[in-house]
């Protein structure tokens, strides 16, 4: 690693904004420049990382909202930036077909043509060592991201099935490219080893160039996110050095949500704990840091970890929440067989007994025995038709 710093008192700025109106983003950017330190970008290749994890419209709450994106590079302009590049590798094979169905879905097309970036449809990566990784110590990163001097990490505030909340950290999973990072969720299929990889990842990153966080809280989503899940209004735009402490601050506003991130984050000293998060509020924005949001039904599998090797897993197994198809919604597309990392969903001729007056000709199947529970099949079915599944005595305790 580089030596850059990653200081845990870096401040987070908290700054209100009501609406995805472009100028009231800028002016919530621009509040933040007193405290994070902007320099002067000219000459610098400054590399966007958005949150684009599928093909959904801004309004779904899925994805970065294009409004933000927009004031972003205007900001970044404004403090010099000439050579904007718009990055991200969303799940399934990183390509440019891929990229320009994302791009459109998302808005980003419409913003790259009326403001100054430049969308990335170069698909290279390369393996990159990180021997200072506390459990990864090598990792394959997408060559825009590589090749940056200034990270602009564009998040946006979700619950999350696995991670129990994405924002800027797990944002920069998607700097690895796409059906890599199914095979990151094999090699680490504990929920505590994926956080501290993902914790190692964005460490890395942060050290080799400089680090801008941005997490758009305007509109977040709660319950089975981080694509199934319910918008919910928050009102605030989050702006860091620091990706840590800003994930700290953005669980104070998910609140009662497990974010093992966070944890891991503050264990290493790259961020504090979050009721000690140093936050600049700016607006009215207390309402925002109250909580409450609706966790995601995989929530209890943070309740039985205790329980995973008690005689020989079973008790875990027995108890722990699992993914199923919803078929009278799936139409046999075959996306969650596709990024299963472990090939446990296997396309089977469809059964007249679902019930559908056009069911599909084919319908995938989990095996649950092989069944890791990364949820990428729930994260990336363009339908919503996986659900996650509880134990009913589990159900009852939580």
């Amino acid at each position: 690693m580089s030596d850059r710093s990653i200081s845990p008192d870096e401040p987070v700025v908290a700054a209100a904004c009501g609406s995805y109106d472009i100028p009231l983003i800028r002016a919530a950017l621009e509040s933040a420049d007193p405290y994070i330190g902007m320099d002067s970008l000219k000459g610098k290749k400054v590399v966007v990382k958005p949150n684009f994890v599928a093909k959904r419209a801004p309004d779904e709450a899925a994805t970065v909202h294009p409004a933000v994106l927009a004031a972003v590079t205007d900001w970044l302009a404004d403090h010099g930036a000439d050579n904007i590049v718009l990055a991200e590798s969303p799940g399934g094979v990183y390509n440019a077909v891929r990229l320009r169905g994302i791009y459109a879905a998302t808005g980003a097309d419409d913003i790259a043509k009326s403001h100054p970036v430049t969308l990335n449809y170069d698909c290279a990566y390369s393996e990159v060592p990180v021997p200072d990784g506390h459990i990864c110590r090598l990792f394959d990163i997408i060559g825009p991201i590589l090749d940056a001097d200034v990270i602009v990490d564009v998040s946006k505030l979700k619950t999350h099935a696995l991670t129990g909340m994405s924002a800027a950290v797990k944002n920069m999973f998607g700097t690895i490219p796409g059906i890599v990072k199914f095979e990151m969720h094999s090699r680490y299929p504990d929920y505590g080893d994926f956080s501290e990889m993902l914790v190692d990842l964005c460490e890395f990153l942060c050290r080799r160039a400089s680090f801008i966080s941005v997490t758009d809280a305007v509109v977040a989503m709660e319950g089975n996110g981080p694509t199934n899940g319910t918008p919910r209004h928050v009102g605030a735009i989050l702006v860091s050095r620091n990706p840590f402490a800003a994930d700290a601050a953005a669980s104070r506003i998910i609140g009662g949500v497990n974010a093992e991130t966070v944890k891991r984050s503050a264990a290493r000293g790259l961020a504090p704990a979050p009721d000690d998060c140093r936050i600049v509020k700016i607006g009215d924005i207390d309402d925002a840091f109250l909580g409450g949001f609706t966790p995601p039904d995989s929530a209890d599998r943070n309740m039985i970890e205790i329980v995973r090797n008690l005689f020989g897993g079973r008790v875990y197994k027995l108890f722990a929440p699992y993914p199923v198809v919803d078929y009278s919604v799936c139409f046999g597309c075959g996306e969650c067989a596709a990024s299963c990392p472990r090939h446990t969903i296997v396309m089977t001729e469809s059964d007249a007994a679902h019930g559908k007056k056009r069911a599909p000709a084919r319908v995938p199947k989990i095996e649950r025995d092989g069944c890791i529970r990364c949820f990428c099949c729930q994260e990336l079915c363009p339908r919503g038709a996986v659900r996650i599944k509880k134990n009913p005595i589990t159900r009852l305790l939580s």
